[in-house]
């Protein structure tokens, strides 16, 4: 499926909650995994497909996200950061 794929880490200062999980994860330093899925079309065409990783006890959950999911969770906790770290 992968033809191209990529790591990066995003961190989240509070507990966070993305489509797809029942409870607010803890926060910490997780790993996503980018792979580029290339359309077979006559132009340059490809799809990118997330996957965080998420610890818990004993397994790690592969978690499917979109980009804009993962975005929008990690604007809200810079977001409550910002609210927190206010001193007004």
């Amino acid at each position: 499926m992968s033809d191209h794929s990529a790591r990066r880490s995003v961190t989240y200062r509070f507990p966070f909650k993305l489509p797809g999980m029942e409870e607010p994860h803890a926060p910490g330093t997780f790993e996503v995994r980018v792979e580029e899925e290339q359309f077979d079309v006559v132009w340059e065409a490809r799809r990118p497909w997330l996957t965080i990783l998420l610890p818990y006890p004993g397994r790690t959950e592969a978690l499917p996200v979109t980009a804009g999911a993962l975005e929008a969770s990690i604007l809200l906790d810079r977001h409550t950061a910002a609210q927190v770290d206010s001193p007004f």
